[in-house]
């Protein structure tokens, strides 16, 4: 036995003996022994009273009984024999009483209070048989009570909270597998097409397809870790979550995991307003870097629920495409074109360089004309508004676009839409397929 009682004055001054303090201990056990049942549902009606979370279903009740009966016994034993609290294995039916609670998704904390309030309503049928008994010991017997029982508390406690966390992590994964499995299923058109369908989906997923819908990739950067353990899921919706806010969302996000590094999500909206990179990218600097969003562009009911999310996948994909570090927000509405081009890279490089011949070379000279060009271009050829724009005088900006126009080795005439698409795909998928866009 590890826990040694403080020494308790006798009759002639005498400290108590260890063993009459053991054996004290052991009739107190033992004349409890037989009224287990009626202690259990004292403390069981405690903690049903003074705990609003553990007021459950009967059967939650049954389970609470089964449990508090199954540690009373435990602890009686281990009081009666002098055996270590921490040598014991938890009650099945302690251990599964946690476990419906984490199905039940009661908090955790309800769990670790009723293991307090029953080991304190405990006491009180242990110190009323202890002082009924005459003897010197009474008050070194009670000492050791407390310790024991405090010592078997704290070690149960760790188990069936071990347990509890252990199932829910288990509900929670049964529950993103089967909203996975619905979403893919909405997505492939197998499910939600049928009102009555569409309903039950809706009711599995907490979603409603009627909104208008914006779709978003959220990902880290690869090795960031947290996203085998769940971590990164939390992550993910959190921000979704906080781009619902910063945009106005109608409601809570939709977000299911995709894999370790990446989630998907959906915002419902209230109109079919593109969102605003610089919000969104607001929103990620709030978060731990390496965070990235790719996001769709609204769209209405099951089609646009697939449309944006198919959107998103596209946007992402331009935002990988050039091998460097992804920007941290990408709009669909930016790069459509772009992404397009993105399903044959090859071929659309080959096509970048023809139409821009050699100022579609990788040197950082042909970079800033590039830009200089494609800012020009995006802002009808205006030199002021492309002067302040990427901050440069615009006599900087003549010079440039002339000289942009001498490199390429001729002027835009009726192929200007081309030039300027060469120009927006070669600075999202670069030259040399590094390069992202300046902003």
């Amino acid at each position: 036995m590890t826990i040694e009682p403080s020494a308790s004055p006798a009759r002639g001054g005498a400290a108590a003996d260890v063993t009459d303090v053991a054996g004290e201990v052991a009739e107190v056990a033992a004349a409890l022994g037989p009224r287990r049942g009626e202690v259990s549902a004292s403390i069981s009606d405690v903690l049903a009273t003074r705990i609003d979370d553990l007021r459950g279903d009967p059967a939650l009740r049954d389970l609470l009984g089964a449990s508090v009966e199954g540690n009373v016994e435990t602890i009686l034993h281990v009081l009666r024999h002098d055996l270590d609290p921490r040598a014991v294995e938890p009650p099945a039916a302690a251990v599964a009483y946690a476990q419906r609670l984490a199905q039940h998704e009661v908090p955790v904390n309800a769990l670790i209070r009723a293991y307090r309030v029953g080991q304190s309503h405990l006491m009180e049928w242990a110190f009323a048989e202890a002082t009924r008994r005459a003897g010197d010991v009474a008050a070194a017997a009670s000492q050791r009570i407390v310790l024991v029982v405090m010592e078997y508390v704290d070690h149960v406690t760790q188990h069936v909270v071990a347990a509890y966390e252990a199932e829910r992590e288990r509900g929670r994964r049964g529950r993103h597998a089967l909203r996975v499995a619905r979403v893919r299923d909405v997505l492939a058109g197998r499910a939600a097409s049928a009102p009555d369908d569409r309903l039950a989906v809706e009711s599995t997923l907490g979603y409603r397809f009627s909104a208008v819908h914006l779709g978003l990739v959220v990902w880290r950067d690869p090795g960031d870790g947290a996203g085998a353990d769940g971590a990164g899921f939390g992550t993910f919706e959190r921000v979704a979550l906080d781009v619902g806010t910063a945009l106005g969302a109608a409601g809570r996000p939709l977000v299911v995991p995709w894999d370790a590094d990446s989630a998907w999500a959906w915002l419902p909206c209230r109109d079919d307003a593109a969102p605003s990179r610089e919000v969104v990218a607001g929103v990620l600097a709030r978060h731990a870097p390496g965070l990235h969003v790719a996001a769709g562009s609204p769209a209405g009911g099951v089609e646009g629920f697939r449309t944006t999310h198919d959107q998103a996948r596209r946007a992402r994909d331009v935002a990988l495409a050039g091998g460097g570090e992804p920007p941290a927000v990408t709009v669909f509405d930016e790069v459509g074109a772009v992404a397009l081009l993105c399903a044959d890279r090859d071929g659309a490089l080959a096509w970048v360089r023809r139409v821009l011949g050699p100022l579609a070379d990788p040197d950082p000279g042909a970079e800033r004309l590039r830009e200089t060009l494609r800012v020009f271009l995006a802002t009808g050829g205006s030199l002021a508004s492309t002067a302040k724009r990427l901050q440069v005088h615009r006599n900087t900006v003549k010079y440039r676009v002339g000289r942009a126009h001498e490199v390429r080795g001729r002027p835009l005439g009726d192929d200007r839409l081309d030039v300027e698409l060469a120009l927006l795909a070669c600075a999202w998928l670069g030259p040399s397929g590094s390069s992202a866009p300046a902003g």
